[in-house]
């Protein structure tokens, strides 16, 4: 009887480099999986890559992206975070879920080119979209199952105390197949509100056995403390390992003591942090005309503690941002300006950012080793450093062994 290893491989990438690893080398792949890795690998292949010495890394993970809202501005487009908040509800009352739909498939085809595998998406679910983006996500969702990963979180964007139909549309979407339970306790009117908040989501959570990803600390005022009612709230329902926090831009703006005395708290409770600086960047820094705050939390201080950091895009084109394209890449070199990471070592840890920590924190392996998915990158250039100068540069994406997108640059001048 014939079996697997008596067929040719399903794909062969010749001449990759591996961060790791010195020379070239080469991966074999079969049924979605690294079958081999080695140098010069003679066997057959259905289909076979020259890597030309170009790095392979396993595929980027987006941890935190408004996938429901993406490329809406023309409905509503905000310059303040202030007014973001406020008038948020006047786009979505317009959403239908063939719209949702339509800008979310526009959204992930642009993500599967860039080398995206998995997502993890917020998706509104309140009194003013009810389930119309929950339910456009998951028919973009099927549309993409084979070349991309979608987990979608159900966010309350209105808040759950302020918005009394928000606990039961996030107990709806996650009887219907939301991954995880979102939220923003900056929402509610009132520091009890906020409280009462963080207490909701980490209850649902704690019933259903979902993960968590809270918006926290999002404005750049140091007196917001809900990143601390997060930690709280994840001690005291033994969540820890469980739970993320996004944004945490007021962390930057506390006393140090506070910082340090939060950050132990964060770390106690084992949250990972996602940071936005793409978005954040232009969003926030503070009324005055020169910017004081650029919004990458205090990455080093969190990274020095033991805690998973990684980097998200948060939102494209919408009522928040005006910008992004959906490169993780690009989200990598932004992270590393914005954190002031200078070193090697700090330039690594930009890189897995997106790629190694943002998987860990959506609770997947990111390897390339045998028996590991064969869910890869494939860039034109050998090295992390030349990955983040030569943006966007050429790069080929591999999810579960077939190549389901990439993208190419040129340049070219006239003398």
């Amino acid at each position: 009887m014939a079996t697997s290893a008596d067929r040719p491989h399903d794909l062969l990438i010749k001449k990759a480099c591996l961060a790791d690893a010195e020379g070239n080398i080469d991966l074999a792949i079969r049924d979605g999986v690294i079958a081999a890795l080695a140098p010069n690998i003679s066997e057959p292949a259905t289909e076979t890559i020259d890597a030309a010495g170009g790095l392979v890394t396993c595929s980027f993970v987006e941890p935190h992206f408004h996938l429901d809202k993406c490329l809406s501005r023309p409905l509503v487009g905000a310059i303040t975070p202030e007014e973001a908040f406020a008038r948020a509800h006047e786009a979505k009352i317009h959403f239908t879920v063939a719209d949702v739909e339509a800008r979310a498939s526009e959204a992930l085809r642009l993500a599967v080119a860039q080398g995206i595998g998995h997502m993890r998406a917020q998706c509104d679910v309140d009194y003013a979209t009810k389930l119309i983006s929950f339910e456009g996500l998951l028919r973009a969702r099927e549309r993409f199952a084979d070349a991309i990963d979608l987990e979608i979180v159900a966010f309350p964007q209105e808040g759950m105390v302020k918005d009394a139909e928000a606990p039961g549309l996030l107990r709806e979407a996650l009887a219907g197949g939301a991954d995880a339970v979102g939220g923003l306790p900056e929402a509610e009117l009132n520091v009890d509100d906020q409280r009462r908040h963080v207490a909701l989501v980490l209850d649902i959570a704690a019933e259903t056995g979902v993960p968590v990803e809270m918006h926290c600390d999002y404005m750049d005022h140091a007196e917001l403390k809900t990143l601390a009612m997060l930690a709280a709230g994840t001690l005291e329902r033994g969540l820890q390992g469980r739970v993320t926090a996004s944004h945490c831009n007021a962390l930057a703006n506390y006393s140090d003591d506070e910082a340090k005395a939060v950050i132990e708290q964060v770390k106690q409770a084992g949250i990972s942090v996602a940071v936005l600086p793409v978005a954040n960047l232009q969003m926030l820094g503070g009324p005055k005309r020169t910017p004081y705050n650029r919004g990458s939390s205090r990455v080093k201080e969190l990274l020095d503690a033991g805690i998973n950091v990684a980097a998200g895009s948060d939102s494209m084109f919408d009522i928040w941002y005006r910008f992004n394209r959906l490169d993780p890449v690009e989200t990598g070199y932004i992270a590393c300006l914005s954190a002031g990471m200078r070193t090697d070592e700090e330039v690594q840890t930009a890189f897995d950012m997106v790629t190694a920590r943002a998987a860990r924190m959506v609770g997947k392996a990111a390897a390339i080793s045998v028996g590991a998915p064969a869910d890869l990158v494939v860039h034109g250039v050998s090295n992390i450093v030349q990955v983040l100068r030569n943006l966007p540069g050429r790069r080929l994406h591999i999810k579960n062994g077939r190549v389901v997108g990439g993208q190419d640059s040129s340049n070219w001048c006239i003398r």
